[in-house]
């Protein structure tokens, strides 16, 4: 059997909640849905120190990167598949969610939302499933591991 290496990218994010148990959700300009902060994990980087540098980037916010929560196969039809890596991003108090700015760019806006509210019309299709796998894991505490195709 011929081996052939894959190519593939990877990105991280978290889930961070408030005092109300709302989701921090983070909306770039250039696109119509909302997301979790985090970003592209760079070569030779680890997911947990990109995940902890983008939210620094999108929002100006220092988190400790807790447990992880998903891992998720992403093949969503475009050049090559994503790998994601989702972790628990605690909480935020009151003084840091008045302290959250928009990214370095200016260009991702934010928002937190009640959980049951963040619908299929405010997320990528592929984005949904890995929402709804990372709040599982957050609340029973343990990793979930999926596949996600459009």
């Amino acid at each position: 059997m011929d081996a052939t290496a894959t190519t593939l990218a990877a990105s991280a994010g978290a889930i961070i909640a408030d005092e109300h148990g709302d989701v921090l959700m983070v909306k770039p300009l250039y696109t119509a849905y909302w997301n979790l902060p985090g970003g592209h994990v760079e070569g030779g980087e680890d997911p947990s120190a990109a995940c902890a540098r983008e939210i620094r980037a999108e929002l100006g916010l220092d988190v400790t990167v807790g447990d992880l929560l998903v891992v998720a196969w992403v093949d969503s039809g475009g050049p090559m598949p994503r790998v994601c890596y989702i972790f628990d991003g605690g909480e935020v108090d009151a003084a840091q969610r008045r302290a959250l700015t928009r990214s370095e760019d200016g260009d991702v806006c934010y928002r937190f939302a009640p959980p049951e509210r963040i619908d299929a019309s405010m997320v990528s299709p592929f984005v949904k499933p890995m929402w709804e796998a990372a709040l599982t894991a957050r609340t029973e505490k343990r990793l979930v591991c999926l596949e996600v195709e459009v």
